[in-house]
């Protein structure tokens, strides 16, 4: 049985605008028009089984973070299922019991890490045992410095975000997303808004993470990553999935023609 599977996901967004007030016509108070409809999701189907890591590729614009965030509800997705451990929610209608009991069992790592400014490295890590959790501080401090040391960082507890480097911070959020003992970890571009040299060192946590079975679902620029580390790749493109494949056939051997060409132009830029 799959871990994660998710079935016919559609997302939409929207463009209001208030009715312009004519004389003799009533509007009620509040009404908006639609003026634009953008479909994101198309209808994406996608498995990920237990110890898998699977990349998610595709240009700006294909929907890839869209996915993500509909998986983790941090968007409502239009339509579509969502089969976590054998039980099924509808990504649509899930309840606010049934979305917190989901997130206890996910994380989620953020582009642009999504630390607390005001608190330091070990306090980012144990706000949400503590807070969410109801963990004693105590026994959240010596999971959280656990988590730092693992991701190379136990040095730095002490340190605000402001004095770490944009990859100590992302290192940071994913020792954020490690403690609370997830079964799979979504990373929505986790290198995209770090310099060239500080890329390495997260992408070395995560294929650490990958070599000890964490189960990952990463939207990714990194083709060396997606290569090397990913078990399967998938390729979307304006909101469907154009391809997947374990990682190695999808590299060597690409069925569409679409695929080959974005792979060709990666190619060229890198």
């Amino acid at each position: 049985m799959s871990m994660l599977e998710i079935k016919n996901v559609h997302k939409s967004f929207f463009t209001y605008t208030k009715p312009r007030l004519q004389a003799g016509i009533f509007h009620r108070p509040g009404a908006r028009k639609v003026t634009s409809e953008l479909q994101v999701l198309r209808g994406v189907d996608l498995t990920v089984e237990k110890g898998d890591v699977v990349a998610i590729l595709g240009p700006s614009g294909s929907g890839k973070t869209t996915l993500l965030r509909c998986l983790n509800f941090l968007e409502t997705a239009d339509a579509g299922q969502l089969t976590f451990d054998g039980e099924t929610f509808d990504l649509a209608k899930a309840s606010r019991a049934d979305i917190a009991r989901l997130r206890k069992k996910t994380a989620f790592v953020f582009q642009s890490y999504n630390l607390f400014r005001n608190k330091t490295a070990l306090q980012n890590v144990t706000e949400g045992l503590i807070i969410a959790r109801k963990m004693p501080k105590e026994q959240a401090d010596a999971v959280g410095m656990k988590m730092l040391e693992k991701v190379g960082l136990a040095d730095r507890a002490d340190y605000y975000p402001r004095q770490l480097s944009g990859g100590q911070q992302q290192r940071v959020a994913i020792a954020r997303a490690l403690a609370s003992d997830p079964e799979i970890i979504y990373f929505d571009e986790p290198t995209s808004a770090l310099d060239p040299e500080l890329t390495g060192e997260v992408l070395a946590v995560m294929r650490q993470l990958a070599e000890e079975g964490m189960t990952m679902l990463v939207v990714t620029h990194e083709m060396g990553f997606a290569r090397n580390v990913s078990s399967k790749t998938v390729f979307m493109e304006n909101g469907v999935v154009v391809e997947q494949a374990p990682s190695h056939e999808f590299f060597a051997n690409p069925k569409e023609e679409r695929t080959r060409e974005f792979l060709r132009k990666i190619a060229h830029t890198e």
